[in-house]
């Protein structure tokens, strides 16, 4: 029997649970049976504190222990001020069935830690356990809100209101201005309901005014939809103050968020998730693959009789790979991107959904390189990937025609007239162009913030999109190499397209909503039920 030498002679292993934590120290000589003691102790804090007595009296310096759920927390809260922490996967020590007791757990963790046998999961830093905190609250509240929005549309459908099929967002400007009127009750037309549509929208005013004919909304909907607004407002204000203090807590890490901005598809907020999820620093991660494995975003190995057998990925961090497959459907529609060659060449063969997540991967390994070598990223060079895709290629052609049958002689001869490049198609270099040692500066890519405003039912609608410039990355004194562009200001009769006041704006400038005032949440708005030009 093959034995294994102890690699620690004091550890210790600790099973977790909600009211009772179960502990066993091993001590001893490592060419020796270590020595075993348990104990039971309360997840308090007083009974914490005995516990982290006994392990310093035992002189043990690690403790391996699973993570349960979040009640590993308050024990790590307690003991990591004074022993090292190892955090491991409770799914790769799950016992086997009939021979599971809590001391019995204790005492493997603590057997397999003694021999060096456990690998250890990722800790942060509190700060970025604070700012993870944040992001995913976000997560979850923007989920609440999407769930608001659409029990407001399924009541307007439920009503025969059906500007849904008309407008792509209901809760935009001219959606909130439009079921604001419905739900006030006012005694308006159809005409004027539908005339509070704004900017495209008002070519598709017949539309309207037929998605709105003869509606059947009542007292019983109106209520219903003063519920939802309600509390879609309060999810709103809370969702912008959280936005607000992510922004707070994203400063001692301004520069890596600012890298991170520089990759295709990956915005302001799917920035802060993603450094919230793996951190700053990648130095607990050795390579792009064990991130990726740690993640959850690798395929699994599924290798048997010499056969490699198709596998899904793996089961990791949920909320980093929320973020990444949202920036990576970014990324793919980024013109002339790498990311979106590879998707165009896997979809064929993968599906969207699968190259998708392929992509996904593709970001993830960018991630790790941007943050690992603290420069922006740079898109490669067109030529150059279009080089090196057609050599791959001709690789595996010309190992297709060799199995066919073909001759080698000839095959060879193929190579090198494909792989030879004619010189003709070699671009004359210019006298005054920069040596080839030389590279262009990095820079990075920043966004003036988009204007945001709140329609008449007091929900965010998003008015312009952010715009982009890029600024140097190696000099931080230096003056940004492109400014945001000014913004033109325009009288009324300069613009001779500018809509100006209909009638039914007038006649409706004087109306107020006979609704409940318990929409205002958060401050003040427009009483009148529609948006200021």
């Amino acid at each position: 029997m093959i034995q294994i030498p102890a690699s620690i002679e004091r550890c210790a292993g600790i099973d977790v649970g909600k009211k009772e934590v179960a502990v066993a120290i091993m001590t001893g000589p490592a060419d020796q049976e270590g020595e075993l003691q348990t104990r039971a102790y309360g997840t308090t804090v007083p009974e914490l504190e005995k516990l982290r007595e006994w392990l310093v009296e035992n002189q043990c310096a690690t403790v391996a222990m699973e993570s349960t759920g979040s009640y590993w927390i308050p024990i790590k809260n307690i003991l990591e001020t004074s022993v090292k922490i190892v955090l491991i996967c409770a799914r790769k020590q799950k016992p086997q069935r009939g021979d599971k007791t809590d001391f019995r757990d204790a005492k493997n963790l603590a057997h397999l830690h003694r021999h060096g046998l456990l690998k250890g999961s990722f800790l942060p830093s509190r700060p970025v356990v604070e700012l993870r905190d944040l992001t995913r609250r976000r997560k979850k509240l923007l989920g609440n809100l999407g769930a608001e929005k659409n029990r407001i549309q399924k009541v307007l459908e439920v009503a025969n209101v059906k500007v849904g099929n008309i407008m792509s967002d209901v809760f935009g400007v001219s959606g909130q201005a439009m079921v604001s009127v419905l739900v006030a009750g006012q005694k308006i037309s159809i005409e004027q309901i539908a005339d509070l549509s704004k900017g495209r929208l008002r070519q598709r005013i017949p539309e309207l005014r037929e998605a709105l004919d003869r509606h059947q909304m009542n007292d019983h909907h109106r209520w219903l939809i003063q519920q939802c607004v309600e509390h879609a407002v309060l999810l709103d204000r809370q969702l912008e103050e959280l936005e607000a203090k992510i922004e707070k807590n994203l400063e001692p890490y301004r520069e890596q968020y600012e890298l991170l901005k520089t990759i295709p598809g990956i915005k302001e907020m799917t920035a802060a998730s993603i450094l919230a999820e793996v951190g700053p620093d990648m130095s607990p991660f050795e390579t792009a693959k064990k991130l990726s494995a740690w993640a959850g975003i690798s395929p699994g190995n599924n290798r048997s009789a010499g056969k490699q057998k198709s596998s899904r990925i793996q089961k990791g961090n949920k909320f980093l790979m929320a973020a990444l497959i949202q920036a990576s459907w970014g990324a793919v529609r980024k013109r002339e991107s790498i990311f979106q060659r590879k998707f165009h060449r896997w979809v064929k063969r993968m599906g969207e959904a699968k190259a998708n997540v392929a992509i996904a991967h593709s970001l993830l390994t960018v991630v790790y390189a941007v943050l690992k070598q603290n420069r922006p990223y740079q898109e490669p060079d067109p030529q150059q990937m279009h080089a090196l895709e057609k050599a791959k290629l001709v690789r595996h052609h010309a190992s297709r025609l060799q199995k066919l049958g073909a001759d080698e002689t000839l095959v060879t001869q193929l190579l090198a007239q494909l792989n030879s490049t004619p010189a003709a198609s070699v671009p004359p270099t210019p006298s005054n162009a920069a040596p080839a040692s030389e590279a262009a500066p990095a820079r990075i890519r920043k966004r003036c913030p988009a204007k945001v405003r709140r329609g008449a039912l007091g929900v965010r609608a998003r008015q312009t999109r952010s715009q982009e410039y890029t600024v140097l990355a190696e000099k931080k004194d230096s003056p940004p190499l492109a400014t945001p562009p000014p913004k033109r200001k325009r009288s009324p009769t300069s613009n001779p397209k500018r809509k100006q006041p209909s009638k039914a704006d007038h006649n409706l400038a004087g109306l107020t909503p006979s609704g409940p005032p318990q929409m205002e949440i958060g401050g003040p708005r427009d009483t009148t039920g529609l948006d200021k030009t």
